[in-house]
């Protein structure tokens, strides 16, 4: 893979695909064969990370309205006035009525593994707010990341394309080269 990328310049580390600016000169230091052996490693790393980059950024796509909708319910909830009744789930298709009073002063969010903490008002929404902001910048990141890898696949996919045009063109030229000795 040495062959084809260089030392990281991202935050993630991903390796930066290496153009092949003279390809002859290339192939004359290599085969053929183990060009486009290294080029296909680097093309179906490149793959796989994109799609863990791809698949992780939807899972984090799809935790912010989950973390912006319990910031809301956590300031309504700061703001209400009066006593208030709502519908509680308690499983995915089970659900109870709730008496929540004014007087309350905590909110328990679920923080994952199973784990729920009670906090104040206050605590609660910078948690959330926090969390919001970070799922936001790992979302950026996710992109900035998600397009260098693009620009990646892209320079393989045309190294493989010219490395695979080279092969052929001195190919064509051996030919040519042992069609003419023999009508000599």
């Amino acid at each position: 893979m040495d062959l084809v990328t260089k030392q990281a310049q991202n935050n993630r580390k991903i390796p930066e695909a290496i153009f092949f600016e003279n390809i002859d000169e290339l192939i004359s230091k290599n085969s053929v064969q183990r060009l486009m052996e290294s080029l296909q490693e680097a093309y179906n790393k490149y793959k796989f990370m994109e799609a863990q980059l791809v698949k992780q950024r939807e899972s984090m796509q799809n935790k912010l309205p989950e973390i912006e909708r319990a910031l809301s319910i956590v300031e309504h909830l700061e703001n209400q006035k009066e006593d208030e009744v709502v519908d509680f789930l308690i499983t995915d298709t089970i659900y109870s009525k709730a008496v929540l009073p004014k007087e309350n002063k905590t909110v328990a969010l679920w923080l994952g593994a199973n784990v729920m903490v009670e906090f104040e008002f206050n605590e609660a929404k910078a948690l959330l707010s926090s969390n919001k902001e970070n799922a936001s910048s790992n979302l950026r990141q996710f992109d900035e990341d998600i397009v260098f890898l693009k620009d990646q696949i892209t320079t393989i996919e045309v190294n493989i394309a010219r490395v695979y045009n080279a092969n052929i063109r001195i190919q064509q030229t051996q030919q040519q080269q042992q069609q003419q000795q023999q009508a000599k």
